[in-house]
């Protein structure tokens, strides 16, 4: 059984700190206000993909370990997020998991409208369900993202 994991908000907080960085650098990263930021870090707002990905790119760390899901740092791939993959790699994991819409839908909490925008690339996939996903199948998001060849956390 994997060990318990660092949340998500103390993982961006030691991440930034390890490296000697204020929220306001990175909210410049990020392009977001220093309040904003600071709510990801007190897990009052959960931070979008697309600012995880910026910040993998930035720290060179994987968004599994960003998102406290895995100790294993390495990021694979510092490219820019890719819809079309993310929802090829969705369909998939849905269809190998033998689940519907509707049943994938209630696996993460969501409608069955969200889960098919997320696969005909309407919407791209959340932080929420990638976190979801992840955690009740151990799927890799780095992988799910396109970011990674590796399916599964370690």
């Amino acid at each position: 059984m994997r060990s318990i994991i660092m949340p998500i908000s103390e993982r961006l907080k030691e991440v930034r700190t390890y490296d000697l960085y204020s929220q306001s650098d990175i909210s410049n990263i990020l392009n977001v206000d220093r309040s904003t930021y600071a709510c990801y870090e007190s897990n009052k707002r959960i931070i979008p993909l697309k600012h995880l990905n910026t910040l993998s790119n930035f720290y060179n760390l994987s968004i599994d370990y960003l998102l406290g899901l895995s100790n294993k740092k390495t990021s694979f791939n510092k490219s820019a997020l890719d819809i079309n993959i993310a929802s090829k790699n969705f369909i998939l994991v849905r269809k190998e998991l033998g689940l519907s819409i509707r049943e994938m839908a209630k696996e993460l909490n969501v409608g069955s409208s969200t889960i098919h925008s997320y696969e005909t690339k309407n919407y791209f996939i959340s932080t929420h369900a990638c976190y979801d996903l992840a955690r009740k199948y151990n799927i890799s998001v780095d992988w799910l993202l396109g970011k990674s060849d590796i399916k599964y956390i370690d």
